[in-house]
């Protein structure tokens, strides 16, 4: 096309523009006249439309129970023809679908049917992409079973979960039999990874959750429990570190003595509580009670648990380390050596004033017998024994208030060490007598 037939073609597309605008509208408007006064049958479209189970207690009267198999109880499309006016106002929530128990067939198939109610008979057909409901029926199971709590996760550091009590203690649970026999256990689960910014006792509320014996959770929509969450408290206890102290009595077989080591697996152990009582708690003593030392001749090795000889209110910080612990009394045989003292070098200590006092009784060189694990003998000569009395700690165990001149029989206490002991005691007579005046000018 040329440039000169364009523009005769253009003028004629505007010749008469006016009365062409008119026409178009005019037309339209005819047109949405005629279909407002025939007001044509539409077909709406709505998806996923539940179904309402009628008449349930045909079943659960039974002491049964049904389950809606497969997401039957859903219909996917449902398809409503109705004038445009009555259409445009339906929604979803208007169309009602419902599958009455009674319709149950052999094959545990219930009807469907589908209705508008709001509308009444303004509808003209309502259709489901579906149009029936499978259910299984079984007999219904009721059990009850003990709560348990599954602590997982580590408090703040410092610190570590005490006791959890749980406002109840039992869980009722009711469904399907095929279902319910699966269940095991009724269990709470606490992740201290999700509150560990708690540093003082923890309450909240927590779901109950089933499983089975393989540890896999049972879930099903006839499944009740009763409570479905339970109140729990946890509590948030402080920690400490403390050794051990091993306390060892006892005599041994003739011939061997302790030696007074004791060795274990462990040295020190982690301890829980409140506060105010870890204060008080400075080591962990396990008395002689948890050994049997009696007429051992070599090295006894037992076992003790710990937890038996906790202060009150304290307790393990670690449970799983509450085993008991390994532990060693050591023993040796015995050896006899006897010395030979000075009578001269016996010390007197502790002479009240005003008085003077002498040992007679003993020869110039005595004998004295010692016995002891061969250990500690091999530390032990004359120079070190140190022979002596104090008077004063003798006059207290005699009684005596004051110390009056005369002769007086007495024990000589020696300096042999731990685990060894004289074979036979050392007496001597000592003489008190007053200061006279002469002696106290010398």
């Amino acid at each position: 096309m040329n440039k000169k037939e364009k523009v005769k073609w253009s003028k004629r597309l505007t010749r008469n523009l006016g009365l062409k605008i008119v026409s178009f509208l005019l037309a339209m408007g005819l047109w949405l006249l005629v279909v407002n006064i025939d007001d044509p049958v539409v077909r709406w479209t709505y998806l996923d439309v539940p179904v309402t189970i009628k008449n349930a207690d045909v079943i659960t009267n039974q002491g049964m129970i049904y389950e809606v198999l497969d997401g039957t109880d859903v219909i996917p499309r449902v398809t409503v023809y109705a004038p445009r006016s009555v259409g445009e106002s339906i929604n979803k929530s208007d169309i009602v679908a419902t599958a009455d128990m009674n319709t149950l067939n052999s094959l545990n198939i219930l009807q469907v049917e589908f209705s508008v109610p709001r509308m009444g008979n303004k509808i003209s057909d309502i259709r489901g992409s579906a149009d029936s409901v499978k259910v299984s029926i079984e007999n219904k199971k009721n059990i009850q079973l003990v709560l348990e709590t599954n602590v997982t996760g580590d408090a703040p550091e410092g610190y570590v979960v005490g006791n959890v009590t749980t406002d109840q203690n039992l869980v009722r649970v009711a469904g399907a039999e095929s279902i319910v026999s699966r269940v095991d256990s009724a269990v709470i689960n606490i992740d201290m990874n999700t509150l560990s910014e708690f540093t003082s006792d923890i309450t909240t509320s927590v779901p109950v959750r089933l499983y089975d014996a393989e540890g896999n959770e049972v879930e099903g929509s006839t499944l009740t429990k009763n409570p479905e969450n339970v109140m729990i408290t946890i509590e948030i206890l402080s920690t400490k570190d403390v050794p051990l102290r091993f306390e060892v009595e006892g005599e041994a077989a003739e011939g061997y003595g302790l030696t007074g080591v004791v060795t274990s697996d462990v040295q020190t152990v982690r301890i829980a509580g409140r506060r105010s009582a870890l204060n008080n708690v400075n080591e962990i003593v396990i008395p002689p009670e948890a050994f049997d030392v009696s007429e051992i001749s070599e090295d006894l090795t037992t076992e003790v648990d710990i937890c038996d000889y906790l202060p009150e209110n304290v307790m393990m910080a670690d449970k799983s380390s509450s085993k008991p612990v390994g532990v060693t009394v050591g023993v040796e045989r015995e050896t006899t050596t006897e010395y030979s003292l000075q009578a001269e070098d016996v010390r007197l200590s502790n002479v009240p004033e005003g008085l003077e006092c002498s040992l007679e009784g003993l020869d110039e060189e005595y004998t004295v017998s010692i016995t002891g694990i061969r250990s500690v003998m091999g530390n032990v000569n004359e120079r070190n024994l140190e022979a002596s009395l104090d008077v004063a700690a003798w006059m207290r165990e005699q009684g005596l208030r004051e110390l009056m001149p005369g002769r007086y029989l007495v024990t000589l206490q020696y300096n042999n060490p731990e685990y060894t002991e004289l074979d036979a005691p050392v007496t001597a007579t000592m003489i008190v007598s007053e200061v006279t005046e002469g002696d106290t000018e010398e």
